[in-house]
């Protein structure tokens, strides 16, 4: 891992000054959730989600103490648990073409000097599946209303996937991911966009505690499939 961000501060040539990152999109509009049913919230939820669709993103790599951009180009299909994944650095050479499903990930295409420090095929899916697949809960899973917060709690053995919904819409806001006590990544998703009755989230980011960095991805363009 260490190794291939290296070698991406190589090819996106795009440093960034030291210090604190705030939040760059707009926060939570949290309301009282008193009077929400969480069973109904969830189903509604999963009803609206869009399943088919193909997203152009600009994405920026935070790892320690530099940031590096880059445009990617991501095919979903939710349903079947499958997606094509491809990534190009600001001056429009290519680092890579994925396409991929639950459990494995295929290279079309990555540049030899990414190839070479690390695997990067299997990094970037994770990443994908992290982000995009199991955006709600299973029925099974526990519910915890607070005032502002209704936290669903999802554990397989060792692993436990917490969901938080909260503000006006009542959509999911973080999706964290546990093994034991330790918190290995998280998902904050803003910014929802509704297109022909379909929610997807316009803005995110992933902060993979374990690894140290952060992805903060801002939607483009989408087309609904």
């Amino acid at each position: 891992m260490r190794r291939l961000f290296k070698t991406l501060v190589l090819l996106f040539c795009l440093a960034a000054a030291a210090g604190c990152r705030s939040i760059p999109f707009k926060d939570i509009d949290y309301v009282p959730l008193a009077e929400v049913n969480p069973a109904l919230m969830l189903e509604d939820f999963k009803a609206a989600l869009a399943q088919k669709l193909e997203i152009i993103n600009s994405i920026v790599f935070e790892f320690k103490w530099h940031s590096f951009a880059a445009l990617g180009y991501t095919q979903l299909d939710l349903e079947q648990g499958t997606f094509k994944v491809s990534c190009m650095n600001p001056v429009g050479i290519k680092l890579f073409e994925l396409e991929g499903n639950r459990q494995k990930v295929d290279a079309v295409f990555v540049l030899k000097e990414l190839l070479e420090r690390g695997d990067l095929p299997k990094a970037v899916g994770e990443d994908i599946r992290r982000i995009y697949f199991d955006m709600a809960p299973d029925a099974a899973a526990k519910v915890k209303k607070e005032k502002y917060r209704i936290i669903f709690t999802q554990k397989t053995g060792r692993q436990t996937l917490k969901y938080v919904f909260a503000g006006q819409q009542r959509w999911l806001t973080e999706k964290h991911y546990y093994e034991g006590r330790r918190n290995l990544w998280s998902v904050y998703y803003y910014n929802y966009l509704n297109q022909e009755g379909k929610l997807y989230p316009s803005a995110l980011i992933l902060s993979h505690h374990r690894f140290g960095y952060n992805l903060v991805i801002r939607l483009k363009e989408v087309r609904l499939r």
